[in-house]
Parts: structure tokens; sequence; C-alpha cells
């Protein structure tokens, strides 16, 4: 049991590292090894440990597809990884895995559908009592309703998630250690990103600020998460105006982006290209597409 949970983390250190690309197969292929001991598993606490190991691979794997673009199998590995952790009685597994359900969504545009997972999430949040829970799912429900144009909606869920997290306290299972102070700081500075692009441009001068904090915060493992600050503040200094910067951190973006096996990264890439585009009087933004059409993700 030991060295399953010992292999998860392994992986999940992977992920944040490389990708998806690293570690998907080999994360498919342990909990396909490891779902056959499920029946030789004694009743009691030895069960329900291997249940909830199970269920945070399975939750493992699903990311990993999802990262590397395949969707279908990605919602297998969660059906079947809720089925376990609702099985253990787990509900703070249960919350974190609505939360990266509702991710997917999110990132395909879904956002009311985003929202019914989050919302979910929040339910067996709340039955954990895990604070930080909360806050990681409010700060994903501000993504969604700024993507929304809801710009009240969204400022009231971020300040209830800074608040949340703020009270949060106790140990932190693996699959929700990520979400630390400068997560959510560059999780809020995407919220105020979105909320630049659909409500009010004014909201960039923030944006940067929180992102500026992320990016410096986020220790050497979260490649792909310094990518995704990194590109979403070369956005922001694009809608600015300030094309210099724009540049220095859309090359910096891009070389972070250059070692992480994921889809998404060339997803998010794509409308950064596109808020280029609209500056093609601006050598520094020309450049910035071209460079970005040339990029060829390593997935």
């Amino acid at each position: 049991m030991e060295r399953l949970e010992a292999e998860t983390e392994r992986l999940r250190g992977l992920d944040y590292r490389e990708g998806g690309r690293a570690c998907r197969d080999a994360a498919i292929g342990c909990a396909a090894w490891h779902d056959r001991f499920l029946d030789a598993a004694g009743p009691g606490r030895v069960h329900r440990r291997l249940l909830v190991a199970l269920a945070d691979l399975h939750n493992l794997a699903a990311w990993t597809c999802f990262d590397t673009g395949r969707e279908g199998a990605a919602a297998r590995h969660w059906e079947r990884a809720l089925g376990l952790a609702v099985e253990a009685g787990h509900h703070d597994l249960q919350a974190n895995i609505h939360y990266r359900v509702g991710r997917m969504r999110l990132h395909g545009g879904k956002r009311r559908a985003a929202l019914q997972a989050f919302g979910a999430g929040l339910v067996a949040a709340n039955r954990a009592g895990s604070r930080r829970a909360v806050a990681m799912l409010r700060a994903n429900q501000a993504w969604a309703y700024a993507g929304l144009g809801d710009r009240d909606e969204a400022v009231r869920l971020l300040n209830l998630a800074q608040d949340e997290f703020a009270r949060a306290s106790g140990p932190v299972p693996g699959w929700a250690r990520f979400f630390d102070e400068t997560d959510l700081c560059g999780l809020s500075g995407v919220v105020l990103t979105e909320l630049a692009r659909t409500v009010d441009p004014a909201h960039t001068s923030a944006a940067i600020d929180s992102l500026d904090a992320a990016v410096a915060g986020y220790p050497e493992g979260m490649t792909r998460s310094r990518a995704f600050s990194l590109m979403a503040l070369t956005a922001n200094h694009l809608v600015d105006g300030d094309f210099d910067h724009a540049a220095e951190v859309g090359d910096r973006a891009l070389a972070v982006a250059g070692v992480v096996g994921s889809t998404r990264v060339a997803d998010r890439l794509r409308p950064l290209r596109r808020l280029a585009d609209r500056y093609p009087g601006n050598a520094h933004a020309r450049t910035l597409s071209a460079r970005i059409a040339a990029f060829t993700p390593p997935v």
C-alpha cells in the first residue's frame, strides 16, 4: 500500500514538472494493475485505504489524460475515481475529483457545466470540513463567472476563496497540496485576466500584480503552472499596451512551455496569439505572434 501511495506521489510530481505526457501511460497502467487487488483486500481500514489510494491514482490518471487531450479517457477515469471515493466515504477526495472534472469543462469553454461540477465539489468539501477545498472551488467558480462576464459574482467568489484559504489549517492530502498561497495568487490573476477580457481592461493592473507574485512564488517543480501564469501575464501586458514587457514575458512563457508535455499549454497559447494579432502595427506583438505560431508542443 505504501509503495502504491508513494508511486502516485512520484507520478504527481512528474505531471506538475513535465506535464501529463511524462506520466500518463504509467499512471493508467499502475491504476489498472492495482485495481485487481480490491477483491483481495480484507474488510475495514486496509480496504478503505486501498479504495482511497486507487481513487487518488485514477484521479491523477484522468488529469494526465485531460492534460494530453484525451478527454474521453479522462472522463472514464474520473467516473472510476469518484465511485471509489464514494465507496470509501472520503468527501475531500470526492471534492477534488469534482473540481478536476470542472476544470476540464472550463478548459473547453463549457462554463455552466463547469459550475455544476464545482457546485457538486462544494457539497463534498463542506461535508469534509475542508476550508482549503472550499477555497479552491470558490476560486474556480470565480474563474467561470469571470468568463461569463459577471464581474460582481466573480469578485464576490474570489473574496470568499481568499477568506476561506486564510482560515484553512491542518494536514493537506497529496491531491490538494498544489493549491497553496502561490497557486491561489496565480488563479486570482487568471480571474482578473478574464475580467479584463470580458468586462473592463482596467483589471489588468491587479492581474499583473497577482501573476507577478505567482510566477515568483512557484517552486521549481511547478513548471506547467508557471507557464500558464506567464501566458496570462503576457496577455495583460498586451492589453495594457506594454509591448516591450509582453515580448519579454512571452519569450519566457514559450521557453517554459517548451519543456512541458501538455496539450493544454498549446491550447492556451492560441488565444494569446489572437490577442497579439490585434496589434499588427507593433513589431513586438508581430514577433510574439510569429513565435507562438512556430511553437511545437512536446506532446
